[in-house]
């Protein structure tokens, strides 16, 4: 009898349990969901306002704006919130995101990329650098004159992905004590949601360039 109740009792708390992660699990993925939304009117705003500035006086370049747009963002539909993918498709789709933006800027956005080729194969959540580069533009050629270069430096070692984005900036404009904005603020919510850390994203500032900093863990 009594081995009876202890059996039950046992049995009742795995239901619990399971009911309870089930549930965490659910209120995690919703919000991971939630945060990618909010990531994408911004961007999609932007674009569509540059687009109609360019309609009138440079209807070709409207066109082919339009174009990678609608390619970009078929690109991001098919993407699954949780789904981890090779860095080589994270780049592909930085990569139009990125051609999109230089039609807004012109000549004055110019980009590198640095990495060897062993890191490609490493995985990343979806759509994680984007953020990341968005915000470096933001802040490198909104309130900065002239020719702006963004570098992305990426390595590996010891089973961790590091992905540096730097930007330069006017060190007498504003930012936040933490240097991060709702891009990197939701990047890092992201980052804890998947791996349940808070220490993947960093920030460093100097006189004239702020980097960003994202450390993604790789599993065998």
């Amino acid at each position: 009898m009594i081995i009876n109740i202890f059996w039950n009792i046992q049995e009742e708390y795995k239901e619990n349990k399971k009911r309870k992660e089930e549930s965490e699990k659910l209120v995690r993925d919703a919000e991971l969901y939630n945060l990618r939304q909010q990531l994408q009117p911004h961007f999609l705003f932007n674009s569509l306002n540059s687009i109609i500035a360019l309609i009138t006086v440079k209807p070709d370049l409207a066109k082919k704006m339009t174009f990678q747009l609608s390619d970009f963002l078929r690109g991001t539909l098919r993407k699954d919130d949780k789904q981890l993918i090779q860095l080589a498709d994270e780049i592909k789709h930085l990569e139009l995101y990125l051609e999109i933006e230089k039609v807004r800027f012109g000549h004055r956005l110019n980009t590198t990329f640095n990495y060897p080729e062993e890191v490609l194969s490493a995985k990343v959540p979806s759509m994680i650098v984007q953020p990341l580069m968005e915000n470096a533009i933001k802040h490198g050629l909104y309130n900065v004159t002239g020719d702006v270069l963004i570098e992305t430096n990426i390595s590996l070692e010891l089973h961790m992905l590091t992905i540096e984005i730097t930007n330069p900036y006017d060190s007498d404009q504003f930012y936040n004590a933490k240097g991060t904005g709702f891009g990197l603020t939701s990047i890092q919510r992201r980052l804890f949601l998947i791996y349940g850390r808070t220490d993947l994203l960093s920030v460093r500032k100097t006189e004239n360039k702020f980097t960003a900093i994202i450390k993604i863990p790789q599993h065998d």
